[in-house]
């Protein structure tokens, strides 16, 4: 119950508000009426009774009606039941005002209540009076059902936001969970190309590979990591790679910028610079080459990475999966604040990519 209440506390909040103030207009009002003596007190007990029902009436509509069948889709019924009680509503209250009026002599319906039903003629049956007070009934059931409705609506909304983070987040964690395998087959590659020369390096290379195996495994699980560890597992990977290419010295990477002070999602560099490698520097007897550049200037991250490429005749697109994964993280991490160009010419392949980290 207290629960409850705490779940629904805006809406009894203003629905307390409301009925604070009808009520008080009511009890201003019947304070300009003078009951004959001896009916004092029966007055003060109807003017709570009458406004009491007038309570009673909206929530059998929002707590019972509204829940048990317009939100479970059963309009028809809802519609149907709801009719046949305004009606019962209309003749019960108009019953009990024309009866007040003619019990308690020169009042008038604006001292029991602040909500007016409007008086009855000799003109019209009981019948016509009925769907003459209806109306009013009406707005007053319909006033208090709007806040039922927002509660609702925010509640749905909330639902389907926590429902499409959560496909987001499994989306990502599937899409990042594509990328690693063919880096980490790299890596090892370089590993065993050093063991067969059993080059000193190997120490080195291998402390890399922690740090490496480190990131994937453990930083790659964040949301955000600072820019500065992704360009560090990036340069590591390079140097990886650089053992295992002829003419390390054919890929190159600049850094300009604070790296510590923004943060990305972590393993969407990596993808670029692996792509370059299987796809251009590992096609190229010689003369290959890659250049990175990574820029942060006031909170924007532009990345760039060119190289060049030997065409093969079974491959007609550069990227496959890996670059395809980039783009839908990037379409579901930053949205609007990212662009990416990828230029293919000349076998020449040119990728620009631009992040707003403040965003």
């Amino acid at each position: 119950m207290i629960a409850r209440i705490i779940k629904y506390r805006v809406r009894i909040i203003l629905n307390l508000l409301i009925w604070a103030f009808l009520l008080n207009a009511a009890y201003n009002n019947s304070r300009n009426y003078t009951a004959p003596q001896g009916l004092e007190q029966a007055f003060n007990l109807h003017v709570i009774g009458y406004n009491l029902l007038f309570v009673i009436i909206v929530y059998i509509n929002t707590l019972w009606l509204i829940p048990q069948f317009l939100l479970r889709k059963k309009y028809t019924l809802y519609i149907a039941l709801f009719a046949a009680y305004l009606l019962l509503s209309s003749a019960v209250m108009s019953t009990y005002s024309y009866w007040l009026m003619e019990h308690f002599p020169h009042s008038e319906q604006w001292h029991f209540s602040f909500i007016s039903l409007g008086l009855k003629s000799d003109s019209i049956s009981w019948f016509s009076y009925y769907l003459f007070v209806a109306p009013s009934i009406f707005i007053l059931a319909f006033v208090f059902s709007i806040g039922l409705f927002t509660q609702q609506f925010f509640a749905l909304r909330k639902q389907q936001d926590f429902i499409q983070k959560k496909q987001i987040e499994s989306e990502l964690s599937l899409l990042k969970s594509q990328i690693n395998p063919h880096f980490l087959f790299n890596v090892l590659n370089s590993i065993y190309a050093l063991s067969l020369r059993k080059s000193d390096e190997t120490p080195a290379i291998v402390l890399k590979l922690s740090d490496i195996l480190r990131y994937v495994l453990y930083e790659a699980k964040q949301e955000k990591v600072p820019v500065q560890k992704e360009v560090e597992m990036i340069k590591d990977y390079i140097a990886l790679e650089q053992v295992r290419i002829k003419m390390p010295e054919q890929i190159s990477i600049d850094i300009q910028g604070d790296m510590n002070s923004h943060s990305i999602a972590p393993m969407l560099l990596i993808p670029f610079v692996e792509n370059a490698i299987k796809h251009g520097m590992d096609t190229m007897i010689e003369n290959g080459f890659i250049k990175i550049l990574i820029v942060i200037e006031q909170g924007v991250l532009k990345f760039k990475c060119v190289n060049n490429y030997k065409e093969r005749k079974e491959e007609s697109k550069i990227g496959g999966i890996g670059l395809e994964n980039v783009r839908k993280r990037l379409s579901l991490l930053y949205t609007k604040n990212s662009s990416l160009d990828i230029q293919q010419d000349k076998n020449v392949f040119d990728v620009s990519l631009t992040i707003n980290l403040n965003a």
